[in-house]
């Protein structure tokens, strides 16, 4: 092949050569134009037959990436029986109104904004509405209700996550986190769990609000993660598969250090999306992050949007704090006790006379303490 393709250039060359002492010239030829000709004909020669013997280029051949398929020794079952449960602000009713029906406190971080900023267009998967918590021998499993799925995308769309403080001081320490996808089977796509290893969440005071504080970073370090999977079992995710608005948390009980004792809540957040801002209430004052409250001097919504959250629920024991972030079930107020009538006394069957003998009647002979012995000669004796 080569050598038919050298071949086939020398020809050309040729009659290249051919076509050039041909040019008409009225002067004739000169010797400078000839030996010119001669010397790039011999130059392109010497140009060509280098070319040959270079070695061919071999073209980049990309390397394939290696994917490493994660194995699973375990994964969630059922949630079983719901040992505790809680009952959050629901803002359906008002969501027309482009407005909270209330529950959000920034000050304590407690958030109730399922709308947008600025137009307030309601978002009924980032609406909690009720929380529930479950367990087995492995994992802890937590059911997030929401109002229902995304409009446009038909399943929730938003990130969903707990909060975990396991020495109940009021700062989380462990931070579970997913985004949804609508898979209603366990997996662990897109599941996070953040740990705070400098205990700066929740900034000088524990829940309260700080902004604007400077130097937090909130849960920094990614226990389990798409890049950390140490224990490929630790964290899953799904949707309820009897339920398309119901996300399903489960973390291992080893990865909380097996705590049966601890406080949670839980998160929707389809708006800052940052577990390093956490407290949210510590970065944004209440004028940047704005407020779901129509009457509220902040309204509407800025720099905090899109984002509900629970109260924390002391869970494995009884929670003695007044805070005003923990979850209190109102007490049912007392009935009133109604006294039960007394018995009325029964009319004495007679007055007892001072002598029996003037007793004719067998009731008022007993009563007066007599016999009656129901004889016309003694009736009372």
């Amino acid at each position: 092949m080569k050598t038919n393709m050298r071949s086939l250039f020398a020809c050309v060359l040729i009659l290249l050569f051919a076509s050039l002492a041909c040019t008409i010239d009225f002067g004739g030829s000169s010797d400078a134009q000839e030996t010119l000709t001669a010397i790039y004909l011999q130059e392109t020669l010497d140009a060509q037959s280098m070319a040959e013997a270079a070695p061919p280029q071999e073209e980049a051949v990309a390397e394939p990436t290696l994917t490493v398929e994660v194995v699973h020794a375990i994964t969630p079952g059922n949630p079983g029986w719901v040992s505790q449960w809680w009952q959050d602000t629901d803002s359906s009713g008002t969501a027309s109104q482009n407005r909270a029906s209330g529950g959000d406190y920034l000050n304590q971080n407690l958030l109730e904004r399922p709308f947008t900023a600025q137009d307030m267009t309601y978002r009924q998967d980032v609406d909690l509405g009720k929380v529930e918590i479950s367990q087995d021998n492995t994992f802890y499993y937590f059911l997030l209700h929401l109002d229902g799925v995304h409009s446009q995308s038909g399943m929730l769309s938003a990130f969903y996550g707990v909060e975990l403080d396991l020495d109940k001081d009021g700062r989380g320490d462990l931070l579970l986190w997913a985004r949804g996808d609508g898979n209603t089977t366990w997996n662990i796509e897109d599941v996070f769990v953040y740990s705070d290893e400098n205990n700066d969440v929740g900034g000088l005071r524990a829940m309260l609000a700080d902004a604007p504080s400077s130097g937090l970073n909130g849960y920094e370090k990614a226990l389990f993660s798409p890049e950390n999977l140490g224990d490929p079992d630790a964290a899953w995710k799904r949707v309820d598969p009897s339920d398309s608005s119901v996300m399903q948390l489960a973390i291992k009980k080893s990865l909380m250090s097996n705590a049966s004792t601890f406080m949670w809540s839980a998160w929707a957040d389809d708006g800052v999306i940052d577990p390093g801002k956490f407290d949210y209430n510590d970065q944004f004052t209440l004028n940047q992050a704005g407020s779901p409250l129509s009457g509220a001097a902040d309204y509407p919504l800025k720099a905090i949007f899109l984002a509900d959250n629970t109260c924390r629920l002391a869970y494995g024991y009884e929670e003695t704090s007044d805070a005003s972030w923990l979850c209190r079930r109102a007490e049912p107020t007392p009935q009133p006790t109604v006294p039960e009538p007394e018995e009325e006394e029964e009319e004495p069957p007679c007055t007892c006379p001072s002598n029996r003998t003037f007793i004719t009647d067998k009731a008022c002979c007993e009563y007066c303490g007599f016999t009656w012995g129901d004889n016309d000669e003694f009736p009372c004796y």
